[in-house]
């Protein structure tokens, strides 16, 4: 079974870096350009024997999200941790969504792949600490 990690961004050019990083250490990806199609990829890909042990996400795609959306995005595959990326300083409101996206949902560690942790952090994701 093929891992596939998932990176969803609005922003083509950070998205095809981060998706280049990852593969020049391994790692296959691919991109999506909002949370309904992050939604609509997680549940094609159970269905394709593949197999997506990580979502990074850039909170901007959650600026046009709805409440069910978000409750859909939330409730999709809370077995795959969901990771922020993208620059500092998000507003408040994006943070807010994120983390009730998040709330249940299982977490990345660094001790789970400490390798594939070090290629997104040096590419702006954020690794929750503890």
């Amino acid at each position: 079974m093929e891992e596939i990690i998932i990176v969803a961004g609005e922003d083509k050019a950070y998205v095809c870096r981060l998706r280049r990083c990852l593969r020049e250490h391994g790692y296959h990806s691919i991109p999506c350009g909002s949370a309904e199609h992050v939604v609509d990829e997680m549940r094609i890909l159970k269905t394709c024997d593949a197999c997506v042990p990580l979502v990074v996400l850039d909170p901007k795609v959650l600026r046009h999200a709805d409440d069910v959306l978000v409750r859909r995005l939330g409730d999709c595959a809370p077995h795959v941790p969901i990771l922020m990326a993208g620059e500092l300083g998000e507003p408040d409101d994006l943070i807010e969504v994120f983390e009730r996206i998040c709330e249940y949902r299982t977490q990345f560690r660094r001790g789970q792949n400490p390798t594939l942790a070090e290629v997104l952090e040096s590419a702006g994701v954020r690794i929750p600490c503890c």
